[in-house]
């Protein structure tokens, strides 16, 4: 049985279609945030960290407080990901380090090769000082300092806290779609 056959779109088929999509992608970005708070041995830390972001984001003067990162070692990753037969990549900067009087190991990572830490030629600048940070007081998770990763960083609590609280009411707006195809 194809899907134009299907008994489920035979009313309402683009709007199915679009919120099945959308289900699908809810689902897949609550289960991969499941298996990091598996890994992390913290599944309910790493879904309330999307909310405790948010809060910090919201109410900046409040919780989030201006830091020295003291970098160990900085390197370029390379994500690559592929669609339609195309493969891309795009470089990831990573930047590994502890808050000043920290000595707790944390990792930064953005978009791009940042010529700070890197000659033309992708070596390591020798040269490197330490650089200033936002770390959130609620959580102690850490964001750079410039506005572009910033914005990324907020950006990214809101989609997530989008995305855990729209699972429910989707699956609810397909099963009354269901019942009125029927």
């Amino acid at each position: 049985m194809n899907l134009k056959n299907h008994p489920f779109f035979k009313k309402y088929k683009i709007i199915k279609i679009v919120l099945l999509v959308h289900l699908i992608f809810s689902l897949v970005i609550f289960v991969s945030m499941l298996v990091h708070g598996i890994a992390d041995k913290d599944i309910l830390g790493t879904f309330a960290r999307a909310f405790e972001n948010h809060k910090a984001f919201e109410n900046p003067e409040k919780y989030l407080k201006k830091e020295i990162f003291v970098i160990d070692s900085v390197f370029i990753d390379i994500e690559t990901s592929s669609s339609q037969g195309k493969s891309t990549s795009k470089d990831i900067t990573v930047i590994r380090g502890n808050l000043l009087h920290s000595a707790k190991k944390k990792e930064l990572r953005f978009t791009g090769m940042n010529l700070n830490f890197f000659d033309d030629i992708y070596n390591v600048n020798k040269n490197i000082k330490p650089i200033k940070v936002w770390r959130n007081t609620i959580n102690d998770e850490v964001f750079l300092g410039n506005e572009r990763e910033f914005e990324r960083a907020k950006t990214n609590a809101v989609l997530h806290i989008y995305f855990y609280l729209s699972i429910i009411p989707l699956f609810i707006i397909l099963l009354i779609l269901k019942k009125k195809s029927e």
